[in-house]
């Protein structure tokens, strides 16, 4: 999947602050479900690009949607680990974080692929280090920030391939 390949827009969340983060979670799980294959049943398969700067929220929107499907522990953020494995019943979540990669050849080297071909949901950070890895289906979640990082309200952008 190029990231700047023709996609079109499925979802917009309004403006929300991170207080706000559980009930926008809940209404993502539902267009997730949407657009990915959810014929497993509770969990939608598949592979999720979720862009946005550094501190925009990408692992703890991670976070909310895996406590919204009744994740009981913290997710983690994978930036030191790359991959993060989550295990909700009899459904297997990754959650990569791309962004120390130093190329793609080095994401297909550490087969990264195999999460991504897996029959899994995977949320895949910084997406742009390695685009050529994406499969074709992928969706983009992006997530913006407007005012500071903390403070700031955010807004989410569901795109799918047009």
């Amino acid at each position: 999947m190029e990231i700047d390949s023709h996609l079109a827009m499925h979802w917009k969340s309004e403006p929300f602050n991170l207080g706000q983060l559980p009930e926008v979670a809940a209404r993502l799980l539902l267009e997730l479900h949407a657009v990915l294959d959810s014929s497993a049943g509770k969990f939608p398969r598949g592979v999720v690009a979720l862009q946005g700067e550094m501190g925009a929220g990408k692992t703890t929107l991670v976070q909310a949607l895996c406590r919204a499907w009744g994740f009981e522990q913290q997710a983690v953020s994978p930036t030191f680990g790359l991959v993060q494995q989550y295990q909700l019943q009899e459904q297997t979540i990754y959650h990569m974080d791309l962004y120390r990669l130093n190329s793609e050849e080095e994401a297909w080297d550490l087969g990264l692929t195999e999460y991504l071909d897996a029959e899994a949901l995977n949320f895949v950070e910084w997406p742009e280090q390695a685009p050529g890895l994406l499969p074709k289906e992928s969706v983009l979640l992006q997530v913006q920030v407007d005012g500071p990082q903390h403070e700031g309200l955010r807004k989410l952008i569901l795109t799918v391939p047009a």
